[in-house]
C-alpha cells in the first residue's frame, strides 16, 4: 500500500481531510512530548553518577575506611593533601555494581575544592565522624553536613548520605542516635544564623544555596528530600586491638552500600 493510499484510508476513517489533518497534528505533538520526556529521563539517570565520596574531619578514619572497603584490610595511612581513588564493587543478589570510591582529604580548604570537583559525578557520600571525639567536633561536623545539604547540585543529584559514626569500639564513643539528635539541633542553629546573615546582605550565596529542611520547622534529617540521610555505627579499626586481632565492624556500612546497587 502506498503512502497516498494509506492517507486516503485515514481520511475515510476519521471522516474527511480536515479531521485527518487534526489527527496528524495531535500525533505529532504526542511524539514530540514523549521524545522530550525520554531525553529528560535519560539525562536525569546519567546525572546520578557512580561516585561515592568519603568526607570528614582529619583523624575521623576516612582513609582507613577507604582501605577496608577498597582492599578488605588495613593499610598504613598518613594525612594526605591528595585524594585516594579506587573502584568498589557492590554485590546485591545476582547483580554487581561498580562505584568510584574517592577519599577526600579532611583539611577544610582542600576538602572544599575536592567537593566541587567530584560532586557532579557523585551518587552518594559518607560523612565519617569520630564518635569518641564527637563532643569537641560536633559543630565542625554540622558545618560540613550543612554545606552538602545546601548544595544545589547535591539536591539535584538526589545524593544519598551516610553519617558513619566511627570508632564505636572506644568506651567514650557516642551512639548514632545521640549524634543524630545533637547534629539536628546544631544544623538548626546554623540554618537560623546563616539565613539571618544572608537576608541582611546582597550576597549571591543566598541565591546559590538550596533550602535546608522545612521553613518554619525545627530541622530534622527526614526533611531533606529528595536527598536521603542515614546514620550507622561502625568501627574501621579497634583502638584496643593489635593489627592481627582487629575488631573491624562495617556491617551497617555495607548494608547501606547494598541499597545503592
Amino acid at each position: 500500500m502506498s503512502l497516498m493510499e494509506l492517507w486516503n484510508d485515514v481520511q475515510t476513517m476519521v471522516g474527511g481531510e480536515q479531521n485527518a489533518n487534526i489527527l496528524a497534528i495531535v500525533l505529532s505533538v504526542v511524539i514530540v512530548a514523549v521524545t522530550t520526556l525520554l531525553i529528560i529521563f535519560c539525562r536525569g539517570s546519567r546525572a546520578r553518577g557512580r561516585g561515592i565520596l568519603l568526607l570528614g574531619l582529619n583523624g575521623a578514619g576516612k582513609t582507613l575506611m577507604f582501605s577496608q572497603l577498597r582492599y578488605g584490610e588495613e593499610k598504613h595511612t598518613v594525612m594526605s593533601i591528595a585524594e585516594n581513588k579506587g573502584k568498589l564493587t557492590v554485590e546485591k543478589g545476582n547483580q554487581k555494581k561498580t562505584f568510584d570510591l574517592v577519599d577526600v582529604p579532611g583539611h577544610d580548604s582542600i576538602r572544599s575544592m575536592m567537593i566541587e570537583k567530584f560532586l557532579p559525578s557523585a551518587r552518594a557520600a559518607f560523612i565519617v565522624v569520630d564518635s569518641a571525639n564527637f563532643s569537641k567536633e560536633m559543630r565542625d561536623v554540622a558545618k560540613l553536613l550543612y554545606t552538602i545539604l545546601a548544595n544545589p547540585l547535591a539536591v539535584k543529584n538526589r545524593l544519598s548520605l551516610l553519617v558513619a559514626c566511627n570508632k564505636q569500639d572506644i568506651p567514650t564513643a557516642k551512639s548514632s542516635k545521640l549524634m543524630q539528635q545533637q547534629l539536628e539541633k546544631e544544623i538548626d542553629t546554623l540554618r537560623t544564623t546563616r539565613d539571618a546573615a544572608l537576608s541582611d546582605t546582597n550576597d549571591q550565596r543566598s541565591r546559590l544555596s538550596a533550602p535546608v529542611g522545612r521553613s518554619g520547622k525545627d530541622f530534622v534529617f527526614a526533611d531533606v528530600s529528595p536527598m536521603r540521610v542515614e546514620f550507622a555505627e561502625c568501627c574501621a579499626r579497634s583502638a584496643t586491638s593489635t593489627t592481627s586481632e582487629r575488631n573491624t565492624d562495617l556491617s551497617d556500612v555495607n548494608s547501606w552500600l547494598h541499597t545503592l546497587a
